[in-house]
């Protein structure tokens, strides 16, 4: 392992959000110097994938009938430009009958948790993945 990585840059760790109904999860799980996430609420299922580099744009696998992909891409972005390394980002979230004011919900809470993963990785690389 990359010894510019600490020891708590390794470890899987978890973040939570919620707002009234709506709660999702971020799991983050290390590869190397690069990140795997897990993004997560309501029903479980995997609805899409992304992957992002520092600087490019993510590349989106995404099922049919889902929604999912950009906010992936958005939250793994933001995770490889904050972190410096190549993410990976699965993620699954589904509420019945979701309002248009719960779909914005959604989005906030996927940047807050994104915005509190970077805070607790304590530490960055400046070279390319």
């Amino acid at each position: 392992m990359d010894d510019r990585v600490s020891r708590s840059s390794r470890e899987c760790r978890e973040f939570h959000a919620r707002e009234g109904r709506i709660e999702l999860c971020l799991r983050l799980m290390p590869q190397g110097r690069d990140l795997h996430a897990c993004l997560c609420g309501g029903e479980a299922h995997v609805g899409a994938v992304a992957l992002a580099q520092p600087g490019e744009a993510a590349r989106v696998t995404q099922r049919p009938g889902h929604r999912e992909g950009a906010l992936a891409a958005r939250v793994a972005e933001r995770l490889a430009r904050g972190h410096g390394c190549a993410v990976s980002v699965s993620s699954g979230i589904h509420f019945a009958d979701i309002s248009r004011a719960e779909i914005s919900t959604v989005e906030e809470l996927a940047e807050r948790l994104a915005d509190e993963c970077l805070q607790s990785l304590d530490t960055r690389s400046d070279e390319p993945c």
